[in-house]
């Protein structure tokens, strides 16, 4: 048998070999990895660019053939005051662009003017959008940006762009986007142009210059002209001083990746790779072609990009395989002699605490690090004893109050009318409701029931709080109203309660011992169903939406005091007449109140929509629709509060 100091040399010694193998296959992986990851990073940067520039171009492209609509309407109108709101108006609207306007051919405004042009744009100073006032002998017709459009627009929707130039307004490096007003002939009369400002574009390609000395040229190749570059910010930058080279990987001695995406990248992702030569320095030449002819070049030296990234990996892992074998070394002198000897004695004992003898204290006699380990251990194996203990008692205590929580709010549910249709043999309405308390048991609640052969009586409600005591508030409030509908008044002409005299005596009673301060808002109705009419008390609740010549809307109520909150309040009863395929839902503020993640509330305006979009929904089709869209409007946000709902909807004739 080998001593424990003999294999704590051999692991010491397989450890140093297997740390310098794995840094030598280290590197070399991540340096193909990095090299793979640093070219597709530079792909995604010109990709994304390209992409944005496509839509921002995409976007004043648009703008100026809409303006050129303008153009025309100002040209019909003759109103100065109409192109003036106009240029004005779109420029405020389209912060991509400081300047834009009409400017129209010789006499083609009237025969009357020669010049006629409007052009508005944004003061940087101010920032506010102005307009430029226009003098007469201002001969735009000889200006290279009008030439540049006027000669090349031949028809309708079609685009031309500038080469950049001063605006002489804002004095800004601009480059124009220009679109043709043709009149009803089809006679081209004039142009609209939008401005963008070159000093937005070079910060834009700068943002994804891959290393430091690289160069990104944005070209016009119909035009062959340079819009603009992030060496010089200007057209000096010239692409004749490039010397292409043929892609050569023996020649220029360049890794393989480069090779590979020189091979894919034109089919897969648009973009030609070559190799440039600039002021004798190698370059790697991305060229990625943008929707409106434009080219966006990228010219990286190739030593930056990957020789240096190479020469720090591998100093990086020397330096990583000489720290490693020094640690190994000086962890094993001390493991050998630190931790050899005691180490043995918190063996036998540290086993048999591990096999869950935690009756077991190790031997703690030693004042060093495995002194305190032993005592750590012992203190461990205690703790532990005590936590099982406890977390028995609290997990047993859980699961009797869990199981409690779940008989209640199996109670509470078969409290309310769950059985549906309820009433199968009555065909003059459809009736369905549900309840879905935010926790086990709810202070929600819903009913419906006949107090006597043709008057339904309908109930939802609300309890303050949430949680056992909402709902055993909410026990008490139901069976309250309950009884109180059912007794009988005695007198001839009206033996019945109704929903005043039912929500008066409830509240008085309520009012009674109310130590807790709780309190109900509830709607409680008798829908007569012979006659239609629809006979309701609203203590403070949410008013119902009522279907009413094929469309939702509130119902107009006046709120009268909660319940259990002032004894002796008086009710006041409300009546409307329902027709036949008139439908009424009635809810709680949980639905209305629900709210998402950045805490907006669901609303009533949402709960409008929702019910009109589904306004020939049946009533449980209907209320599944309404909670399905408050799911989704809530996404992972909690539910805070118990949603509630009861819809009925009458027959038709």
């Amino acid at each position: 048998m080998y001593s424990l100091k003999t294999k704590i040399l051999a692991i010491s010694f397989i450890l140093l070999i297997g740390l310098v193998t794995a840094f030598v296959f280290y590197s070399t992986f991540t340096t193909a990895e990095y090299q793979r990851l640093r070219l597709e990073g530079i792909r995604q940067a010109i990709n994304l660019e390209a992409e944005r520039a496509n839509t921002l171009i995409a976007e004043i492209e648009r703008g100026a053939l809409q303006l050129a609509a303008s153009g025309l309407l100002f040209q019909i109108s003759q109103s100065a005051e109409i192109g003036e709101i106009a240029a004005l108006e779109f420029l405020r609207s389209f912060p991509t662009v400081i300047g834009g306007g009409f400017w129209f051919k010789p006499y083609a405004y009237n025969e009357d003017r020669q010049r006629m042009g409007i052009h508005a744009f944004f003061d940087k100073a101010e920032g506010q959008v102005h307009l430029d006032y226009i003098e007469d002998d201002y001969d735009y017709h000889n200006m290279n940006w009008y030439l540049d459009i006027i000669n090349e627009i031949s028809s309708p929707y079609q685009l031309v762009w500038t080469e950049p130039y001063i605006d002489d307004t804002t004095y800004s490096l601009v480059t124009s986007a220009g679109a043709g007003i043709f009149n009803s002939y089809g006679d081209l009369i004039g142009i609209s142009i939008l401005d963008w400002e070159i000093s937005g574009v070079i910060n834009e390609l700068a943002a994804i210059k891959p290393t430091e000395n690289s160069i990104i040229v944005l070209y016009d190749l119909r035009h062959e002209h340079i819009i603009t570059n992030t060496l010089t910010g200007s057209r000096a930058f010239s692409l004749s001083n490039l010397e292409i080279i043929p892609l050569d990987m023996y020649r220029a001695r360049l890794p393989r990746m480069i090779i590979a995406a020189s091979e894919s990248w034109k089919s897969l992702y648009d973009i030609d790779l070559t190799l440039v030569e600039i002021d004798g320095l190698l370059n790697m030449g991305l060229n990625r072609e943008m929707n409106n002819g434009w080219n966006i070049l990228v010219f990286t030296p190739v030593d930056e990009i990957f020789i240096e990234t190479e020469r720090r990996n591998r100093r990086f892992t020397l330096a990583i395989t000489l720290i490693a074998a020094a640690i190994l070394a000086f962890a094993y002198a001390l493991i050998s002699k630190i931790i050899y000897r005691p180490i043995q004695k918190l063996t036998s004992s540290i086993t048999q605490i591990s096999l869950g003898n935690l009756d077991i204290r190790a031997d703690a006699d030693s004042r060093d690090e495995l002194g305190l380990l032993a005592r750590a251990f012992n203190k461990m194996t205690s703790d532990l004893e005590e936590s099982i203990g406890a977390f028995t008692r609290e997990h047993a205590e859980k699961e009797r109050i869990a199981a409690e929580l779940s008989i209640a709010a199996e109670i509470q549910a078969s409290m309310l009318p769950c059985i549906f249709p309820p009433f199968p043999e009555r065909s003059e309405f459809e009736i369905y409701a549900t309840m879905h308390p935010a926790r086990e048991v709810g202070g929600d609640f819903y009913d419906f029931f006949f107090v006597d052969k043709d008057v339904l009586a309908l109930v939802v409600a609300d309890v303050s709080g949430k949680g056992v005591p909402a709902a055993l508030y909410m026990v008490i409030a139901k069976t309250l109203i309950a009884n109180n509908a059912s007794l009988n008044t005695g007198s001839p002409g009206c033996p019945r309660k109704s929903p005043k005299e039912v929500f008066e005596g409830v509240n008085n009673m309520l009012c009674e011992n109310n130590d807790t301060a709780m309190f109900v808002t509830a709607f409680m109705a008798y829908y007569h169903v012979k006659d239609g009419s629809f006979v309701f008390v609203n203590a403070w609740h949410n008013p119902p939406l009522v279907k009413k010549d094929g469309a939702y809307g509130f119902l107009k109520t006046k709120p009268c005091s909660i319940l259990g909150w002032e004894k002796n309040a008086e009710y006041r009863e409300e009546e409307i007449t329902l027709g036949p395929g008139d439908s009424l839902y009635l809810y709680t503020d949980g639905v209305t109140e629900a709210m998402n993640a950045g805490g907006e509330f669901f609303s009533e305006s949402r709960l409008f929509e929702v019910l009109n979009r589904a306004k020939d929904a049946g009533p449980e089709e209907l209320l599944g629709r309404v909670k399905k869209e408050i799911e989704k409007f809530a996404g992972p946000a909690e539910q805070a509060d118990d949603i509630t709902m009861l819809a009925i909807q009458l027959a038709l004739l």
